[in-house]
């Protein structure tokens, strides 16, 4: 996937793009795994690059949790980042109610 990130307050690097590559496996009907590299290449400075994996477990059709670990391949880039997160997905919030 390409991305284009425009920060308008960063004085130095406004505009980021960002490449990342992901492969996922399902390992149950609920969980899944994935490694996925990340890449940020600001306009006017050096670029960052990750190497992040990590997993997810379906609590429900809207719900979900999940954690990853990212190691740097650069010396742009973190050393590592740890993160869990939940995500939630709310059905239906912009049907078109007038039928």
């Amino acid at each position: 996937m390409l991305m284009e990130f425009f920060r308008p307050s960063d004085g130095a690097s406004r505009q980021t793009a960002e490449a990342t590559f992901v492969i996922e496996k399902k390992v149950t009907e609920r969980a899944s795994l994935f490694v996925e590299y990340v890449g940020d290449y600001p306009e006017n400075s050096g670029s960052s690059q990750l190497f992040n994996s990590g997993g997810m477990y379906h609590l429900s059709p809207t719900q979900q949790v999940d954690f990853h670990v990212a190691f740097g391949l650069n010396r742009n880039a973190p050393n590592y980042i740890v993160g869990i997160g939940y995500s939630f997905r709310i059905d239906g919030l912009f049907a078109d109610r007038s039928r």
